[in-house]
Parts: structure tokens; C-alpha cells; sequence
């Protein structure tokens, strides 16, 4: 928890550290299980990620796979094939993300026990990234529909909050830079704090402020931040954002 707090704030060889030391405590406990030892592969390839460090995204996404395809839980193995996804997308390696994408979308099952709903949100989510690289934003509204229906289920407000996120991406692809900003503020409430190093966030944080100016854009994102937790679970939903377009 350390880790991910230090990640928000920006320190991230401090959060890197954190996770080494984890490491070090989790395995005198001896061997975790394939699930556990997964779920933790994925916060260090979020680390690297926001750490630019390519090379070892891809080594830690490999070794990821290598333990989901044993264990007996298939919604493992889609949950990192959309962590990869949604980092290719970034690479702008298109064809091996909608490779992914597809196998997930037709072998993942609705109705999948958890991380079931959580992997349907990551792709989804990816999705929508992927749609909106190719120019289809009606394609990637569809996306972050599914992505927000099934980080519902979830009831995980982290993972809402990358939803909320993809929203505001969804918004600066149409140029509604206000409602991208309220997005981005939205995902923080939902977060429980600000996130300074998610290079999506980053992105649409300095796409928005340049277009409002550092003021407009403040209020904005203050005005999402400042909602309580039921409105910006509301909030979040894509359809919200068009009605708040056409209300402007």
C-alpha cells in the first residue's frame, strides 16, 4: 500500500523499493499461490510502466502469462492480456493489442467469479484506448459502456477511477477539454487521492490545460474532485458525458 501511495506522489524509486521489501517479507511466508503471485506481477508492470521502462514491462507481462496459463482461473490470464493490450496501444503496436482484445472478448464468459468482472473492465477500457487510436469514437464510447457496467460489479473505486479516466480520454478526442478535466477530477475522488505519475493521466492533464488555461482547468478538475462518492460513481458513467456536452 506503501508502494502504491508513494507511485501517486511521484517517488517512484521510493515505491519501488517498497515493492522489493514486500517481496522479501511475502516469500518468508514460503511459496504464494499462482493468483497471488499475479496479482502482485501486475502492480510491479504498473510501476515500470509509469517508469518508462519498456524492457522489463514486456519481461514481467511474459512471465505474468507464463503463471496465468497454469492456474486454473482464466480471467487471470485476460487480466494481464489487457494490461498488455492497453501497453501496446500506448506503443502504438495496434496489431498485437486487437490480437489480444479479440481472444479476451470471445473466450472470457460472462458471468466469470472474480477477477472476471475486473478483467472485463481492464479490456473494455483497452478497448476503448484502441478505439480511439484508430479514430473511432463511437466505437470507443461502446468500449468504456461495457468497461463501466463491469467495473460496477467490481465495486472497486480504483478501478472505477481508470474508467473515469479512459472518459476524460474519450472527451479530449471530441475536444471537450471542461469535461475532460472534470473526468480527470472525478478519477481522483474515486481514487482517494491524485495520481502524478500515470502517463495517461499526464497526457490529458497537459492536453486540457493547455486548451482551458491553468485556472479554468483547476476549477474544473476541482469541480470533480470536490463530488461526493456516490455522485462521482454516477459521474463516471459515458453517457453522462454527452448529456453534460449537450447541457454546455
Amino acid at each position: 500500500m506503501r508502494a502504491r501511495l508513494r507511485q501517486y506522489d511521484g517517488d517512484l524509486d521510493g515505491a519501488l523499493a517498497d515493492l522489493r521489501e514486500a517481496r522479501s517479507l511475502a516469500d518468508e511466508f514460503g511459496s504464494l499461490s499462482l493468483a497471488d503471485t499475479i496479482f502482485g506481477d501486475l502492480r510491479w508492470i504498473d510501476l515500470h510502466i509509469r517508469r518508462g521502462d519498456t524492457d522489463r514491462v514486456v519481461a514481467l507481462i511474459d512471465s505474468a502469462r507464463e503463471r496465468a496459463l497454469r492456474t486454473r482461473t482464466p480471467a487471470v490470464l485476460f487480466l494481464v492480456d489487457a494490461w498488455e493490450a492497453g501497453f501496446r496501444v500506448r506503443l502504438g503496436e495496434l496489431d498485437r493489442a486487437r490480437e489480444l482484445l479479440d481472444t479476451a472478448e470471445r473466450e472470457l464468459p460472462d458471468g466469470t467469479p472474480f477477477p472476471g468482472d475486473h478483467a472485463r473492465t481492464l479490456i473494455g477500457a483497452a478497448r476503448a484506448s484502441f478505439r480511439l487510436r484508430t479514430g473511432d469514437r463511437a466505437g470507443a464510447r461502446g468500449a468504456l459502456a461495457m468497461a463501466y457496467t463491469a467495473a460496477l460489479r467490481t465495486r472497486d473505486l480504483p478501478v472505477l477511477a481508470m474508467v473515469a479516466v479512459h472518459t476524460a480520454a474519450l472527451a479530449d478526442a471530441h475536444e471537450w477539454h471542461h469535461q475532460a478535466a472534470i473526468r480527470l477530477g472525478i478519477a481522483s475522488r474515486l481514487r482517494g487521492t491524485h495520481d502524478r505519475t500515470d502517463p495517461q493521466m499526464r497526457d490529458l492533464t497537459r492536453s486540457a490545460r493547455a486548451a482551458l488555461g491553468t485556472d479554468s482547468f483547476a476549477a474544473a478538475y476541482g469541480k470533480g474532485w470536490e463530488l461526493d462518492h456516490g455522485t462521482a460513481v454516477t459521474e463516471t458513467d459515458p453517457a453522462r458525458l454527452f448529456r453534460d456536452h449537450r447541457m454546455r
